[in-house]
């Protein structure tokens, strides 16, 4: 039960990085949770790290085709040609685009990880973001929801198949088994690109300038936009 306080805890105070805080998590688990529960588990923790070894370097290979893929991209300019592509198709249509971002972005999540791809196509989010008059915010929460969706798509599915892997299940009933979640994502994102202003409430609540709020220049408060 501590686990989850030192992850997210650790990483939402800002007092870890996630990699800092999975390294807080391992070692709470060596110095404190084996001694005081499984004192002969000791004895199976060379065994836990090498499997701990094999079980990470099942998606090296595909990280790896990823950033290469992700690289190819960058150098042939593809986020230029697709941000032409979609405002010749949309327009300043708001809704529109960002279907169309969240169709590009399903397919592209299924080949690249998520921090690679909001890095190569950063240029192209700001581009459709100025055109469709989005809040940024909104874009952010409807494209991070369609990239974590990615994760668990085949053909690269990271987190599908480490978590196929960790319960000795094949990929592809593990896929199978996924098939209801897709379709939770899918009303999920639907949900975020047709509902802004649940989106952007909590944000407004707690940081109303992120979301272009301002301050009351006559009292007390914030002002929104519509």
């Amino acid at each position: 039960m501590i686990i989850p306080v030192i992850l997210l805890g650790g990483i939402l105070t800002g007092w870890f990085t996630p990699t800092e805080a999975g390294v807080v998590a391992v070692a709470y688990i060596l110095i404190v949770v084996i001694p005081a529960l499984s004192r002969g588990h000791i004895r199976f923790l060379a065994y836990d790290f090498c499997l701990a070894g094999l079980i990470f370097s099942l998606p090296l290979i595909t990280i790896g085709a990823a950033n290469a893929f992700g690289w190819l991209f960058a150098y042939l300019r593809g986020a230029i040609v697709i941000a032409e592509w979609i405002t010749s198709i949309a327009g300043n249509d708001p809704h529109a685009i960002m279907l169309l971002m969240v169709a590009l972005f399903t397919v592209i999540g299924d080949f690249i990880e998520p921090v690679p791809t909001i890095i190569i196509f950063m240029p192209l989010v700001n581009a459709l973001t100025d055109a469709g008059h989005i809040n940024p915010v909104h874009m952010g929460v409807v494209l991070i929801t369609t990239l974590a969706f990615g994760l668990i798509t085949p053909p690269y599915g990271l987190v599908l198949l480490m978590a196929s892997k960790f319960v000795d299940v094949r990929f592809s009933r593990a896929l199978r088994a996924a098939c209801p979640i897709y379709l939770v994502f899918f009303a999920t994102i639907a949900f975020t690109i047709y509902f802004p202003l649940v989106v952007l409430w909590l944000p407004k609540q707690v940081l109303p300038t992120s979301v272009g709020c301002f301050h009351n220049p006559s009292g007390a408060g914030y002002i929104c936009p519509p």
